[in-house]
């Protein structure tokens, strides 16, 4: 859209990119004051009105209009991630911490390899990039409005702790 160089779109990424290290403790402020699901709503909001914003720019928008509506995309995911991690392994024993977290960034990595393969495919065409860049961002939006939804539905009464596994729950010899 911009013409610009591959090292000039790596530096026009980095507001987003370096906002998101001071995310953290933010997140862990917000969630001290207001429980772990406050800024994991709060993030994915972010994350939507940036990607909603960046569909209502037109393709001459300048760069640098471009660059801070992506601040709030990477501070919303900061925020949300951030949280979110916390709050898993805060809800499981801690013989269980690290299986959970695999869980969790295998299904982070999962959707974003998804996310680029349906979104790669959307702006292949160069006669519709534009069109498909608006779809690719639609979705996304919608698709983190959705999970603003799920988040906020869940259930408010979590169990404070997810039974550890029995001390003999290992693997068994396959019996004949």
């Amino acid at each position: 859209m911009h013409g610009l160089s591959a090292l000039v779109t790596g530096v026009a990424f980095l507001p987003m990119t370096v906002l998101t290290s001071f995310m953290g403790p933010v997140a862990a402020r917000l969630a001290t004051r207001f429980g772990a699901r406050m800024p994991v709503i709060t993030g994915q909001c972010l994350i939507a009105a940036g990607l909603l914003a960046m569909v209502a720019l037109p393709a001459d928008a300048p760069v640098w209009l471009t660059i801070a509506l992506m601040v709030p995309v990477g501070a919303g995911g900061a925020m949300a991630v951030t949280a979110l991690v916390s709050l898993l392994l805060e809800r499981v024993p801690a013989e269980r911490a690290g299986v959970a977290s695999g869980v969790l960034n295998a299904a982070r990595q999962l959707g974003g390899a998804l996310a680029v393969a349906v979104f790669g495919a959307q702006v292949a065409d160069r006669t519709g990039f534009v069109s498909g860049l608006h779809t690719s961002l639609l979705i996304a939006a919608a698709t983190v409005a959705a999970s603003v939804v799920a988040t906020v539905l869940l259930r408010t009464q979590v169990p404070d702790q997810i039974p550890a596994p029995a001390a003999d729950a290992g693997p068994r010899p396959l019996e004949r």
